[in-house]
């Protein structure tokens, strides 16, 4: 019953947009959705964050929009710098300032915080984390992320399902990338670059240093299963912790019976800055595209510039 609501409600909000009955903002700038038709993490922000830096090594000077997710802030929208407040930018949109140096700009309103960024920041091409359904802003690409094990689902609507939007949508987008391996399909896959205690990230170091041995593994991201495989696959003997997605994380989250190593993602890093401890290692992670992707993002950034 509340799917079926959900999914007639998701029809009927999309068709008042192209009917032109509720305002949709063009930008003075091309815009790129990175988005998906699921509930969860389907790799929107490793997609982000390659991306942006795609976009600067072909000339671009990319910025960011995001809703900002698990952010308290004051001012709306609000300029995501490097050095930000997690606990009021969001994780998310913290580590894409990081990754990137480009400018991010978090807001409920997308187009007001696009247009904020073009204003102050000159830049030339917006990158929106999210928004596939946020039709008050026009986009020229669209950029569909789906998770390679889960893909749709059960292909049903909220709640009884993940789906936020009817599977005709992947049709209309201009690709669709699965994040994990599916060699069929656009698709990258997540390796491990390397770690670095928290705080420290110039003091960086291999994995296999802690092949073989116990360690404590905490993932607070939607899915913390493709973190402590990517950490298994590399010879560690996991003790697994998964935390809720954008969990607000406190030091006892991280203290254990035992003095054996902790590893951590970079998304949850961004909030433990203020942490005093040793033992807490950060795993950095790389992006590996699929050759075939990049040549067809190539093509949709090309065309662009027509």
């Amino acid at each position: 019953m509340l799917s079926k609501a959900f999914q007639k409600i998701a029809a009927l909000r999309r068709k008042v947009y192209r009917l032109g009955l509720l305002r949709s903002t063009q930008l003075k700038v091309p815009v790129i959705i990175v988005g998906n038709i699921t509930a969860g993490g389907g790799g929107k922000t490793p997609m982000v964050i390659w991306l942006v830096n795609h976009l600067k090594t072909l000339g671009y000077k990319p910025g960011i929009i995001s809703r900002g997710y698990g952010g308290k802030r004051k001012v709306e929208p609000m300029f995501v710098t490097p050095h930000a407040d997690a606990h009021a930018s969001g994780d998310e949109a913290l580590l894409m300032a990081q990754k990137t140096q480009a400018p991010v700009m978090v807001g409920k309103d997308r187009a007001k915080a696009g247009k904020q960024l073009i204003a102050q920041y000159n830049v030339n091409v917006i990158v929106s984390d999210d928004g596939m359904q946020h039709y008050a802003l026009k986009r020229d690409i669209e950029i569909v992320m789906l998770d390679a094990k889960w893909q749709t689902g059960n292909n049903m609507f909220l709640p009884a399902g993940p789906l936020r939007e009817p599977l005709t949508r992947l049709d209309e987008a201009d690709i669709v990338i699965y994040k994990g391996s599916f060699p069929d399909k656009h698709h990258y896959e997540l390796g491990i670059k390397s770690i670095y205690p928290l705080g420290h990230p110039s003091k960086q170091i291999d994995i296999t240093t802690f092949r073989s041995q116990k360690i404590h593994a905490v993932a607070g991201i939607a899915n913390p299963n493709s973190f402590f495989n990517l950490l298994s696959k590399e010879g560690l003997a996991i003790i697994k912790k998964p935390l809720p997605d954008h969990h607000e994380i406190a030091f006892d989250d991280l203290c254990f019976d035992d003095d054996y190593p902790i590893m951590i993602t970079e998304k949850d890093a961004v909030k433990c800055d203020q942490f005093d401890s040793k033992n807490i290692w950060v795993v950095q992670l790389k992006i590996i595209m699929k050759p075939d992707t990049i040549h067809q993002i190539n093509g949709l950034i090309e065309g662009l510039k027509k």
